[in-house]
């Protein structure tokens, strides 16, 4: 009989030990674990992986929707205090700048002395354009060296397939819509792609400064525009 106390006491004991020291492990694990109430930008918890933004979560406006609220607010009734004004500065209201006319004249006819010369010099020099792609030499036989990108380069292994070269080769201007109106219509459409004619960028700017050029009209205004905030520009 003693000899079974002794056993069950021991038994007893150990279950004890076994379970003060796993409530004491799970503690002090619990103990390193930091709280959800902390604060993230304590240093202790640097090393803490912030959790990620959830995909769906609207990410917070750079201004606050309060201020923008007020602003449009603001503005609304300045609008409405004033809601139609005479735009002053020139080219905005319609109206040519009076010193740049004479720049703009200069800029087109230097444009056309340029693209006369180099049409004389073209006549001596030969030029070599490529077929494919927008390289050009200036030589009687175009160059070997493979840099060619155009379609299919890979099958010439990136050859050149020169061509005789013009002036649009040598002095190239790139190209934009021509505005009739430019203060009234500013936007071409896309419905309008085809039946809006394209000329070099150079040219309208030159025409949209003060250039008359007859197969390119546009509209001159003596007086200046209006702008409205609820009808547009009168």
């Amino acid at each position: 009989m003693q000899r079974k106390s002794l056993i069950s006491e021991l038994f007893r004991s150990q279950n004890l030990h076994y379970g003060f020291n796993q409530s004491f492990f799970f503690s002090s694990e619990k103990t390193q674990i930091p709280s959800p109430l902390a604060d993230p930008d304590d240093s202790l918890y640097a090393d803490v992986p912030k959790p990620q933004r959830d995909k769906s979560e609207r990410k917070p406006y750079p201004t606050p929707m309060k201020v923008l609220i007020e602003r449009a607010k603001k503005e609304r009734e300045v609008r409405k205090a004033q809601p139609c004004r005479v735009l002053e500065d020139p080219p905005g209201n319609g109206l040519l700048v009076p010193e740049l006319v004479d720049v703009a004249h200069r800029v087109y006819r230097a444009r056309e002395s340029l693209l006369s010369g180099v049409a004389k010099l073209i006549r001596v020099v030969p030029v070599q354009r490529c077929r494919f792609c927008h390289e050009v030499h200036i030589g009687p036989v175009g160059h070997e060296i493979r840099t060619c990108t155009g379609p299919e380069s890979g099958v010439r292994s990136a050859t050149h397939v020169w061509r005789k070269g013009r002036v649009h080769d040598v002095v190239f201007f790139p190209k934009c819509f021509h505005l009739y109106d430019r203060v009234g219509k500013p936007r071409v459409t896309h419905d309008e792609w085809h039946s809006v004619k394209q000329i070099p960028a150079v040219v309208e700017l030159c025409i949209q400064a003060g250039v008359d050029i007859e197969k390119y009209p546009t509209k001159r205004r003596t007086k200046p525009v209006y702008s409205s905030s609820f009808t547009g520009l009168l």
